[in-house]
């Protein structure tokens, strides 16, 4: 059985973000759930298609885009890619058409020049195999080695593109540029892409956080109006629940006039979690034990397989969930002194081991559809309106919704505990 200090070690790496690709253990951690990740970069590449994933927030869009970009970098070798991860931070603050378009073509041209700064990068990717142990060390190199020189050599002509760029647009530099508000942000983002173009890039966008709009109406124009930029490009974006009945009907029709919309399931068995968990736990474990075969021994002995039951059954199919419960599980399993981590120490919160009530229920559902607020809520129920605040405030304290604005204005969103307790219920 694992000591208190396996058990502490296993826990290092357990909640850590694959943000990008980019990441020395990206290859080692990322799990391709339903190899999601692989065919659907072999559609965006060879196909040419655009593809919108659609899925709760949490379950693992923006990981499963970030192996999409790796899988396309490991597989077509023959071919120029350059991945570009467009994270339009602020969305959600745009208060405009005008504004959001900004935003998003500023995000874009920002992108690219990340993008051509992987050079900059490269020694610290190499250099931080020499932090784990040998046998992790190995398998980082190999990645690398596989990742590293179509990588760098897009990255060198991104990086010539966008010093044209800025001499183009009479700045001293691209930052400079990018501060400024006098230029526009289109058509500047547009000689980029075409420069790139003529250089034999072939680009191939993520575009994360666009989601993020507060108003989905805003959002379907933004689709509407700028269908001719995201029409012939290798693109993959993320959607979420959030948006609903609004998602199947005026969005969905913006969205599929240049994309397909595909769901991602997220976590859904015992061997997606076992993996993903214990190839983390591993990774932790081989800081203080540095052989592979006993590091992935004590792996296995930390979660055992009805802990890993456990584990899916509050968390699915939300990952970022998963991964925070299994934290919390090895802390209670060390503050009880226990060997390795038991159900009961998964199910311990009184918010996880108690369902909803029959109107929480009924809440929960409505909400997995999209927004609403408590009006929305009373008339969809055909319950009064303060019965329903009422267990809103409740579910806010349990962390099962979260509240976006106030007054008659104040919707509601479900969260990836609420998912959780809406699908135990529904099992």
């Amino acid at each position: 059985m694992a000591s208190m200090k396996e058990l502490a070690a296993a826990q290092q790496f357990l909640v850590r973000d694959l943000t990008t690709y980019e990441d020395e253990l990206f290859n080692f951690l990322y799990c391709d759930i339903g190899d999601f990740a692989s065919s659907k970069s072999k559609e965006i590449v060879n196909q040419g298609r655009r593809i919108s994933i659609y899925g709760v927030r949490g379950v693992g869009k923006s990981t499963a885009m970030q192996g999409i970009l790796w899988s396309a970098l490991t597989t077509f070798k023959n071919v120029r890619l350059l991945p570009v991860t467009v994270t339009v931070t602020g969305a959600n603050s745009a208060d405009s058409l005008r504004d959001l378009e900004d935003l998003f073509y500023r995000s874009v041209i920002a992108g690219v020049v990340q993008s051509s700064y992987f050079k900059r990068r490269q020694q610290r990717l190499k250099d931080g195999a020499s932090r784990y142990a040998p046998w992790i060390a190995r398998k980082i190199t190999e990645a690398s080695a596989l990742l590293i020189p179509p990588l760098a050599l897009a990255s060198d002509l991104a990086e010539k593109s966008v010093k044209w760029l800025v001499s183009r647009v009479k700045r001293p530099d691209v930052e400079t540029m990018l501060a400024s508000k006098e230029f526009d942000a289109k058509q500047t983002a547009e000689l980029l892409l075409n420069r790139m173009l003529d250089d034999g890039l072939v680009p191939v966008f993520a575009i994360d956080e666009l989601d993020k709009v507060n108003d989905d109406a805003m959002l379907s124009d933004f689709f509407d109006g700028n269908q001719s930029w995201f029409q012939g490009k290798h693109i993959v974006t993320t959607l979420t629940y959030t948006f609903g009945e609004s998602m199947r009907n005026a969005l969905a029709t913006s969205i599929r006039r240049f994309a397909s919309v595909e769901t991602y399931p997220g976590i859904t068995s015992e061997t997606d979690v076992e993996h993903i968990l214990r190839v983390r736990a591993q990774v932790g474990v081989s800081q203080i034990e540095r052989n592979e075969g006993s590091a992935r021994r004590i792996a296995e002995e930390v979660f055992p397989s009805e802990t890993i039951r456990a584990i899916l059954n509050v968390s699915a199919p939300n990952t970022h969930l998963m991964l925070e419960r299994a934290y919390q599980a090895i802390g209670n399993a060390i503050q009880s002194k226990a060997s390795q981590v038991l159900p009961a120490h998964v199910i311990e919160e009184k918010a996880e081991t108690q369902g909803p009530t029959e109107l929480e229920r009924l809440i929960l559902r409505e909400l997995r559809k999209g927004r609403l607020t408590p009006t929305d809520l009373s008339q969809k129920l055909d319950r009064k309106a303060p019965s329903i605040v009422r267990s809103l405030a409740k579910m806010r304290k349990d962390n099962w919704v979260i509240r976006v604005g106030a007054g008659k204005r104040a919707y509601y969103f479900l969260t990836p505990q609420g998912e959780a307790a809406i699908r135990r219920t529904d099992n």
